[in-house]
């Protein structure tokens, strides 16, 4: 595929937020969430998520046995990731490209996070805690998310 091609399919968002949630009683639930504007100007969120506990017999079967990505949509995805890097103030999501239909969005998505004030280390921190659990064959590449 010609790189300009593949240029022009890359979704690219400017994050003005970036937030964390960690719940081990009530929600038991493990979340980063990122809300910015992408090239058009439109408003775009992304929470990436996982349970805090282990999956039961029946997520597994339904396929829920590992971590997920919803959009501001509400459309949910699980195990969606091929591969993240964080470098240099900047999130790149390689989403399979079936699930990235079901999302409704292009892949990759690459997030500016330089105007979010977001500490890079903690941010890595909790996308590894997220993302590396569950069903291994649906874990992502993690790229620069060091330990």
């Amino acid at each position: 595929m010609d790189s300009w091609k593949e240029e022009a399919l890359t979704m690219r968002l400017t994050a003005t937020e970036v937030g964390f949630f960690e719940d081990y009683e009530d929600e038991e639930a493990l979340e980063v969430g990122v809300a910015g504007e992408d090239e058009s100007g439109a408003q775009r969120s992304f929470s990436i998520q996982r349970s805090t506990y282990e999956p039961d017999e029946q997520e597994i079967q339904s396929g829920m046995d590992s971590y997920n990505v919803s959009t501001e949509r509400g459309f949910t995805v699980y195990g969606c990731l091929r591969s993240v890097r964080l470098s240099n103030m900047v999130l790149t999501l390689e989403f399979a490209t079936e699930d990235a239909e079901i999302l409704e969005i292009s892949t990759p998505v690459e997030v500016n996070l330089s105007e979010a004030q977001v500490d890079e280390e903690n941010l890595s921190r909790k996308l590894r805690e997220i993302l590396d659990w569950g069903s291994p064959e649906k874990r992502p590449d993690l790229i620069g998310l060091d330990v």
